[in-house]
């Protein structure tokens, strides 16, 4: 293939991935390409990191399993190659731009979470917090406890917190806690407890790391550090103390609880901007685009519903995840206000 020589001065790591030379060279390099490459290498220092991680996520996505009844996985990367230039028109029109971030730009990406997703009122004496749907947000609680909430996900909590009670909040949706430890050593006592309400659970904790996503009735519970005590709430019943690296699912349809065959750093990709896919369907990454992003979604290729993806992604929005999906499942997805219409292309 013969190279035309860009100004890559503006490039990023989504300008790499999309690149359609670029994409030759990582999945069909010859010698012509790698010098290529390596003088662009050369000539561009600056750009390295990028080119390594677009370099990783192609080599990712060509990894997966997708569904191609006639054609091969580097025949599927070849047609995904020359309509690049095209899904870039289609995109304007489609769906939203894609913004991909990436791990290197995780300080920047960390900035845009802005208060402008973040609601605050009072009411009854209470603190309110809630996002609305493709916003995140940090919250500082009073103790200095950290809680980053997902799109369209809610806090609140009593406005003073008494010193001899527990610390105690209520939550809907997703979100994140790094609970700060306040128990003096050789004392552990009530308040010293923080007290999480999701669903019709309690969750008891001390200085911990974990995870909560409540939707649709299910709740996940993810356990990174410390300890932490599920049980329904003021009764007492199946009570779980989960340890670091524990993870369980309470369905309040049944009031089950199980364990989840699913690594709890999983499930916080998210607060990097990032989706661990492994042991998820295309359905369940459907319904995370529902919930957290507000979309209406139409599959018109059921056969796909239960087909899975592994590693992870750059999420940092839902243009990320879809450029993804449609990629890797040789998708056509159009876009009415927020109803999304996916098919087979």
């Amino acid at each position: 293939m013969e190279h035309q020589h860009s100004d890559y001065n503006h490039y990023t790591t989504t300008s790499f991935f999309k690149d359609e030379q670029f994409i030759q060279h990582v999945l069909k390099a010859d010698d012509l390409s790698v010098a290529y490459w390596e003088r662009i290498s050369g000539e561009y220092p600056d750009k390295r990191a990028a080119m390594e991680e677009a370099r990783a996520w192609i080599l990712l996505i060509n990894k997966q399993k997708p569904y191609q009844p006639a054609t091969g996985k580097l025949q599927l990367w070849d047609k995904i190659a020359n309509q690049i230039a095209a899904d870039e028109q289609r995109q304007q029109r489609v769906y939203r731009p894609l913004k991909i971030a990436s791990r290197w730009i995780g300080a920047a990406a960390a900035a845009l979470i802005l208060l402008v997703a973040l609601r605050e009122w009072s009411s009854l004496g209470e603190k309110k917090f809630s996002t609305t749907f493709g916003k995140r947000e940090q919250v500082v609680l009073p103790d200095e406890t950290v809680v980053t909430l997902n799109g369209n996900s809610a806090i609140h909590y009593a406005r003073t917190w008494k010193s001899e009670k527990p610390r105690e909040i209520w939550m809907q949706g997703e979100a994140f806690f790094e609970v700060k430890h306040v128990a003096l050593k050789n004392r552990l006592q009530q308040s010293d407890s923080f007290l999480v309400h999701v669903s019709n659970l309690e969750l008891k904790v001390l200085g911990t790391k974990f995870n909560v996503r409540n939707r649709r009735s299910i709740t996940e519970i993810s356990l990174l550090e410390g300890s932490l005590r599920i049980e329904k709430n003021g009764t007492g019943a199946f009570v779980k103390m989960l340890k670091p690296g524990d993870a369980f699912m309470y369905d309040s349809s049944k009031q089950v609880l199980t364990a989840m065959n699913r690594n709890p750093q999983a499930n916080k990709a998210w607060t990097n901007n990032e989706m661990d896919l492994d042991g998820y369907t295309l359905s369940e990454i459907l319904n995370v685009l529902e919930d957290t992003y507000g979309y209406e979604i139409s599959l018109q290729a059921p056969e796909l519903a239960q087909k899975k993806l592994s590693g992870t992604v750059p999420a940092a929005n839902a243009d990320d995840i879809l450029f993804v999906i449609r990629k890797v499942f040789n998708l056509k997805i159009d876009q009415k206000a927020n109803h999304l219409i996916i098919s087979q292309n």
